[in-house]
C-alpha cells in the first residue's frame, strides 16, 4: 500500500516537472526564436555569434537552444 502510494506521488512530480519545463520552454522560446534570427542577419566573418554546422530552421534551432537551456535548471 505504502509503494502504491510513493509510486503514485513520484508520479504526479514527474508529471508537474515535465508541466513546468514546457511552460518555460514556452516562454523563453521568443528570446531564442531572436537571437536565431540574429545569428542568420549577422554576416558570419564578424565573430559575433558562432554558426550552427548544420543548417537547420531558426525554429528548429530556437526550440533545441530552449530545450538544451532550460533542462539544466531541471538538473540537481
Amino acid at each position: 500500500m505504502t509503494d502504491m502510494r510513493f509510486e503514485m506521488t513520484r508520479t504526479r512530480a514527474r508529471s508537474e516537472d515535465h508541466l513546468a519545463f514546457r511552460l518555460l520552454v514556452a516562454l523563453t522560446y521568443p528570446l531564442f526564436l531572436a537571437a536565431a534570427i540574429l545569428s542568420r542577419l549577422v554576416p558570419a566573418g564578424s565573430g559575433f555569434l558562432a554558426r550552427p554546422t548544420d543548417r537547420v530552421s531558426i525554429f528548429t534551432q530556437a526550440r533545441r537552444t530552449s530545450e538544451a537551456t532550460i533542462a539544466f535548471a531541471f538538473m540537481g
